[in-house]
């Protein structure tokens, strides 16, 4: 899963956030290589830090995320 998800913020702001799902997804895998937890639990908090809640677990997920949190 390699898709971006942009967001823009009100005009007045003028400001974009883009998210690379795909980095979510190779953090989660190289989380648990890494570390050999047998489970891992990603934590979306609100809208994803600004990075899009459900882009940001669907890609955690994609990643090899067992729960979410």
């Amino acid at each position: 899963m390699t898709d971006e998800v942009t967001l823009q913020a009100p005009a007045a702001l003028r400001r974009e956030a883009r998210i690379d799902t795909g980095a979510i997804s190779a953090n989660v895998r190289t989380l648990r290589a890494t570390t050999g937890a047998p489970l891992v639990m990603a934590v979306v908090k609100a809208d994803g830090y600004g990075h899009g809640a459900v882009a940001s677990a669907r890609a955690a997920l994609a990643g090899g995320a067992d729960r979410l949190g």
